[in-house]
Parts: structure tokens; sequence; C-alpha cells
């Protein structure tokens, strides 16, 4: 079993953990001992971008994912948000992609844009 040391991001105190298999040493709360261990087993992102909007008053609309998605899919993720195109108007949470590229998880918006000339 390899032994893993990453600083925990959670809080502002940023621990040194050191995770082994189930084992956990060094953290100060029981989130980060939780954090540390998800990372060492399957570390997860939030994927944050930008895609096309057409009509809007802005070109580009800040979206999200709406949890965690596997690190390992997120380049995967990025094609899938790169091939939209999102028609104004959008409103903030709104769900521009359902279950991106197959993890489960929504891509929502992160802003409300108006299309041109409306109110």
């Amino acid at each position: 079993m390899m032994k893993k040391t990453m600083t925990c991001i959670i809080c502002p105190l940023g621990c040194r953990i050191e995770v082994e298999g189930e084992r956990a040493q060094g953290y100060s709360c029981p989130r980060g001992r939780d954090w540390a261990r998800q990372e060492a087993a399957a570390p997860m992102r939030i994927l944050t971008t930008t895609v096309p909007l057409r009509g809007g008053e802005i070109v580009l609309l800040p979206v999200r994912t709406r949890g965690p998605v596997p690190k390992d899919r997120l380049w995967e993720c990025l094609a899938r948000a790169n091939s939209l195109l999102v028609e104004a108007p959008v409103r903030v949470g709104q769900v521009v992609c359902p279950d991106l590229a197959g993890t489960g998880v929504d891509l929502i918006a992160t802003r409300t844009v108006a299309e041109i000339g409306k109110d």
C-alpha cells in the first residue's frame, strides 16, 4: 500500500496529512481526514470554464459543474463543454448540459445573461 502526503485545502490551517489505505494522520478535523482519504483514493474536482453563448449580452457564458467530477475525467468533461453552444437568455443555476460526459454531474450557468435587445 502506497503512502501519500498532502496538504489539506479544506481550511486555512493547511495540515500535512499522511494517508495509507484507510489510515490518515496529521489532520486537525474530521473534514480534513475525509478529504485526504477521498483525494488519495479517487481525486475529484469542480470544473469551471466558459462556453460560447449565442444571442446574449456577452459571448462566453461562465459555467461550472454542479458537483465534483473524477479528476481523471476532467479533459473529457472539458472537451464536451467546449462542444456546446448555449442560446440566450440564460439564468444562473440553469443546466446547460445534463450528465456532463456521462459523469452524472450537470454543467450549470454561473451567471444570468439576457438576450440582446430584450429586458
